[in-house]
């Protein structure tokens, strides 16, 4: 589509207005072009004429389109070599141990944005490809209990609830056999189905008054099929977002819809993802994802949220690094989990 040259050109552009936001003209080119002024003006009134660049009125100098930025991202952009420095700050982020999921997640989106500057997300494995691996029901007083499931990544659900006066202990026992039966070892997709297909007829043979039975496991298992989303920094998207304020606003503070936005973002088996300009809401706005591994039990989602006009080479580069770290500190996590029981906090 362009030539070698135009693609360094355009590489610097984007590079430089990165860096210095102002408008880059072609004398700033020279040193690093091996080409006369005239040249480099040429090229650029090219790729200006493809819509990779553009003029801004109050300079003669020119500054990414849009669709530049897609075309530096899809074709010319190059990670960064990280450095030993860069390495141990962010190791030194994850200094300590942790015991809970959720924590790790946590402070991987906290890094992330402080390094970045931008709104962050952590996704685990998706939802539906979880696998249920225990479930314990706890006796708080005479009338309320407790569910503690985990999933094999070792995340904790939690559900309190107000046991129906139609059952009795002895139907609590069978409740809680038929779950660990029926539905413990399953993922999450199969435990959905199998509380829309087998679990009513189950229910019907062992309980007299079906009703509660069927609420009750309807109201145990509600949270286990939403994803949720760790974050940091929501607020930074405001400084630099200018369109459909309203709408932004919604969907950041909806974890759901949030995280579904995310996953078809990032459906296909790429690791790395870069969407820029996609929809109404995130108009003029770019959503970068890295996937990262999660041993032994499937691939987690890092996800940043800023301006089209960034650095797309350090911002890449930062989510690399720090998915590597990440995946490194997960495996620690379940040495220290294969060899302990969960913990209720």
């Amino acid at each position: 589509m362009i030539t070698e040259r135009q693609q360094q050109i355009l590489d610097l552009i984007v590079s430089l207005y990165a860096k210095e936001h102002t408008p880059v003209g072609s004398k700033a080119l020279l040193e690093q072009i091996k080409a006369s002024s005239a040249t480099i003006r040429n090229d650029m009134k090219a790729l200006e004429n493809l819509g990779l660049i553009q003029k801004e009125h109050t300079s003669s100098g020119r500054v990414p389109s849009i669709s530049g930025y897609k075309y530096f991202v899809e074709n010319v952009l190059r990670l960064e070599e990280f450095t030993q420095n860069d390495l141990f700050q962010i190791m030194k982020s994850f200094d300590g141990e942790f015991y809970r999921l959720s924590d790790l997640f946590e402070r991987a989106s906290e890094v992330l944005s402080r390094l970045t500057g931008l709104t962050s997300f952590v996704l685990n494995v998706p939802q539906k490809e979880q696998v249920l691996q225990s479930f314990e029901l706890v006796t708080l007083d005479n009338h309320s209990m407790l569910t503690v499931m985990t999933l094999a990544t070792g995340e904790l659900r939690t559900n309190q609830f107000v046991l129906p006066k139609s059952m009795s202990e002895h139907d609590l026992q069978v409740f809680t056999r038929l779950i660990k039966e029926r539905l413990v070892g399953k993922k999450v997709l199969d435990v959905h189905y199998a509380l829309r297909t087998d679990i009513p007829q189950i229910v019907q043979r062992y309980f007299k008054t079906t009703g509660d039975v069927l609420e009750l496991f309807e109201s145990v298992f509600a949270d286990l099929f939403t994803e949720h989303l760790t974050s940091s920094g929501r607020e930074y998207v405001f400084d630099f977002a200018t369109d459909n304020l309203s709408e932004l606003y919604k969907i950041l503070s909806d974890d759901a819809r949030m995280a579904q936005e995310i996953r078809e973002l990032t459906s296909t088996d790429e690791m790395r993802s870069v969407v820029i300009d996609n929809m109404s809401y995130f108009a003029n706005l770019t959503l970068i994802s890295q996937k990262f591994v999660i041993p032994y039990r499937g691939l987690g989602t890092l996800t940043v949220i800023g301006p089209v006009e960034q650095d797309y080479q350090k911002t890449l580069s930062t989510l690399d690094l720090l998915a590597k770290v990440l995946s490194m500190k997960l495996m620690d996590y379940y040495r220290y989990l294969d060899g302990n029981h969960y913990e209720i906090s």
